[in-house]
């Protein structure tokens, strides 16, 4: 039997939990995970197992709009998903203190502040942990984190005080999450590159990279096909007779 040969991603999925106090918390939630998954093999499948080659513009056509539709199901589901940031007591007062009193701002990133600081509020009106070892799980959006890297990497700290290592416990909390996202959304390019070029191959001759995204397997499958359903319907005919 064939391996049926996975779409080159140039990534490897990474961690989807973190480990804290000999317990396991998920930064996403296994249902999210799944369907990011299906989706991805639902593209997959679609590109390994449908060519263009020899059809009608029309049957091209209705080929290249399922596999676009698959893709915008992918890309709807990842702009929707939602991911668990998990902050200690003083990990969360740090960033809090850090975003209202000890950052600079400009025109550009003054009201992104004032949504984030907003957000924090609201993440203390749904419980915060309730001493320095526990955590809490505030929940974001990949914009949301993305957002307060963006502002909280331009922070300085001096020396290795406590400060320091609070700065560093939380950077690595946001880059947990982001290797996350980074991941799904280099899918999400990726399958759309792909796809531009398997619409390429669909003409008579034309590789992409040397590759013809699977024509001659699946135009040998179907002339295979096609002359066992031949044969049988003469051996039927025969019988007939």
């Amino acid at each position: 039997m064939e391996n049926k040969p996975v779409l080159e991603t140039n990534v490897v999925k990474p961690s989807l939990s973190i480990f804290e106090n000999e317990t396991e918390y998920r930064l996403i939630s296994l249902e999210s995970e799944n369907n990011l998954d299906s989706k991805i093999k639902d593209i997959e499948n679609y590109l390994y197992n449908n060519h263009g080659r020899g059809k009608s513009e029309a049957e091209k056509d209705a080929l290249y709009g399922k596999s676009k539709e698959l893709w915008d199901k992918y890309a709807e589901v990842l702009r929707d998903v939602h991911f668990t940031f998990y902050l200690n007591r003083k990990q969360y007062q740090f960033l809090t203190d850090l975003l209202i009193d000890k950052m600079e701002y400009d025109v550009n990133t003054v009201f992104l502040a004032i949504e984030l600081t907003d957000m924090l509020g609201e993440w203390k009106g749904t419980g915060t942990a309730k001493d320095d070892t526990t955590i809490q799980g505030y929940i974001a959006d990949a914009t949301e984190i993305t957002y307060i890297y963006h502002l909280i990497s331009k922070h300085k700290v001096k020396g290795l005080s406590n400060s320091s290592y609070r700065f560093a416990e939380v950077l690595k909390r946001i880059g947990a999450i982001s290797k996350i996202i980074a991941y799904y959304d280099t899918h999400a390019k990726n399958f759309s590159k792909e796809i531009q070029n398997w619409v390429a191959t669909f003409e008579n001759g034309i590789l992409v990279d040397d590759n013809d995204y699977g024509a001659s397997r699946i135009l040998a499958t179907e002339n295979s096909t096609k002359e066992t359903k031949k044969s049988k319907k003469k051996e039927e005919e025969t019988t007939q007779e």
